[in-house]
């Protein structure tokens, strides 16, 4: 399969073999949610479309904003993830300080080990929810790492539970970590708000925690195998190892942790319930790691259809049109340099040349100190530009791609947070690649 347009005739170098497979994957997704049963029965009664007809919906460009994201009433967990150092904790707590004014309580939950909400918010948060300072239903909280001790100290108990829990790690790498992930989302389900906005640790982390439910599933299932195959044995073991631990009990917390994982993998995979931005930067690294996350998205069932692109340059902020008018008669330190030694040549006397010659010559010196920060700019906004290209043509017919200008100053504090959440519902503002 390949991308409906854009994408297919513009080749990613270093995603050559991956791409065509994510393209068929989001393809299969895109259209297995939008089917339905009254479709399905009048499909034979109207003639198949054309693949061009097929994909005309997709080639009107999406709204650039996250508008329609704070004003959907229905989702209960909203996750931002990407490369470190991208702007996701900016993101998240944006998003949570706009969907404060509209929903009733919210949740801000980091999972990334080195928290940054408290920073962006200048309070700070621990590992219960703790009211934001200025809001009577914005809570926030930092997961740290007494989650996973106190799920290694469960999994050092000399119970039942807990002897057949460490088999299971010991026998299936990773399961550790996804029985702390279980504990973590079976925790939130229970939580009293409204909608969660997770701000998550960068792209590794996060793939793990999102892909628990698969791996916590395939563990318990081994582990419902062995049971089967020798519970008589286990059974004896088991009761050597404790005489108070009862094969039953062991059976219901292995069952309860099956049906909890369930029930999250099951709200992880429903549009209306779950969705993930991802937030990135026109870098090669960054733009990478968002297509690597896209992928894994796609393969766990789990919605993804907007991509903030932070730190962009505009036109603007290189002042190109002021460049474009020096293109004609161009002022630069040589020229200044000239006309201070021009000056100085006059018949005057040094008394009355001399200020003017020192201004023309301090001038041809600022003069050259910008047009090296203009050159460096310049050749940012052209790097800047192959990303967004690649940016546009891949997500451009199945994304809200929203770019946010690069700011002079550090997103912290809550006026700062508000205005960063502003920007990220203004529309209209394409990708501004450079014309080749």
């Amino acid at each position: 399969s390949s991308l409906p347009s854009g994408g297919a005739g513009r080749a990613w170098p270093f995603l050559a073999s991956p791409l065509g497979s994510v393209a068929s994957v989001r393809l299969d997704m895109a259209s297995a949610s939008s089917s339905s049963a009254p479709a399905a029965a009048s499909a034979s009664a109207q003639p198949a479309a054309s693949p061009h007809e097929a994909f005309e919906d997709a080639e009107e460009e999406l709204d650039a904003s996250l508008a329609h994201l704070v004003a959907n009433n229905t989702l209960r967990w909203i996750f931002v993830g990407g490369k470190g150092g991208v702007g996701k904790t900016t993101t998240s707590c944006s998003l949570a300080v706009e969907l404060a004014s509209r929903r009733e309580s919210v949740l801000l939950l980091s999972t990334d080990p080195a928290h940054n909400i408290s920073d962006a918010f200048c309070q700070k948060f621990c590992n219960t929810p703790t009211r934001v300072n200025g809001f009577e239903n914005l809570f926030a909280m930092e997961i740290d790492a007494s989650i996973n001790e106190s799920l290694e100290y469960k999994l050092k108990q000399e119970d039942g539970f807990g002897k057949v829990m460490q088999d299971l790690v010991s026998a299936f790498p990773g399961v550790d970590e996804a029985m702390g992930f279980a504990e973590l989302m079976q925790s939130v389900q229970t939580m009293p708000y409204s909608v969660i906005v997770f701000d998550t640790a960068p792209t590794g982390h996060t793939l793990r925690l999102l892909g628990f439910p698969d791996l916590l599933e395939r563990g318990l299932g081994k582990l419902g195998s062995l049971q089967n195959k020798l519970g008589g044995f286990m059974q004896m073991l088991t009761s050597m190892a404790d005489q108070d631990a009862k094969e039953e009990d062991v059976a219901l917390k292995v069952n309860n942790l099956r049906t909890a994982t369930t029930s999250v993998k099951a709200t992880f995979q429903d549009p209306t319930k779950c969705t993930f931005v991802c937030v990135c930067i026109p870098e090669f690294l960054s733009v990478y790691e968002t297509e690597r996350l896209i992928q894994e998205l796609c393969k766990h069932g789990i919605n993804s259809n907007n991509i903030v692109v932070n730190q962009v340059l505009f036109p603007d902020d290189c002042g190109e049109d002021a460049a474009g008018a020096l293109a004609d008669d161009p002022v630069g330190p040589a020229e200044l340099q000239k006309l201070a030694a021009q000056i100085a040549s006059l018949p005057l006397s040094e008394e009355q040349t001399g200020p003017l010659v020192a201004l023309a010559r301090r001038a041809a010196e600022r003069v050259g100190e910008l047009e090296k920060g203009w050159d460096m700019c310049q050749k940012k906004r052209r790097m800047q530009s192959k990303y967004l290209s690649q940016i546009n043509d891949l997500y451009r017919d199945d994304f809200h791609i929203v770019a946010v200008p690069m700011l002079g100053d550090e997103v912290r504090g809550l006026d700062r947070l508000r205005a960063f959440a502003k920007l990220l519902q203004v529309g209209g503002r394409t990708l501004p690649v450079l014309e080749e």
